[in-house]
């Protein structure tokens, strides 16, 4: 856990609020999870007669969703998605300049994962 002046309650109040966050995650997960087990079971139901090459290309799209919202969530748990957040000698510094970077509030951008898929973040 880290320590800032005059911030202690707050840091040991996120590591609560961070076990609980944890918590929703995991029952988000879950429920992703069995919406593409569900939809696999459904589809292949009505696919009797599916080579395994068919079966192979649905469960991967449809594990996309469920990995690439995991990808963002535990992008987003990450000490450095809110600047503001953080004390300035531990802020990013910029890559090109080594310059300190300030807080300019959130921002959404994409992200290509390894898979080639597109994941928006928002963070500063």
């Amino acid at each position: 856990m880290r320590k800032a002046a005059g911030r202690e309650d707050e840091v040991v109040a996120g590591g609560r609020q961070s076990a609980m966050r944890q918590e929703e995650l995991a029952g988000r997960w879950r429920e992703l999870a069995e919406e593409v087990w569900l939809g696999v079971a459904e589809w292949r139901a009505a696919h009797p007669k599916a080579t395994f090459a068919e079966i192979e290309r649905v469960v991967d799209e449809r594990m996309a969703g469920i990995r690439g919202r995991v990808l963002a969530d535990v992008a987003m748990a990450s000490a450095t998605s809110d600047m503001a957040e953080m004390a300035k000698e531990e802020r990013p510094r910029c890559q090109a300049c080594g310059g300190e970077l300030e807080p300019r509030g959130q921002q959404t951008r994409e992200v290509m994962t390894l898979r080639g898929d597109e994941v928006a973040l928002r963070r500063s």
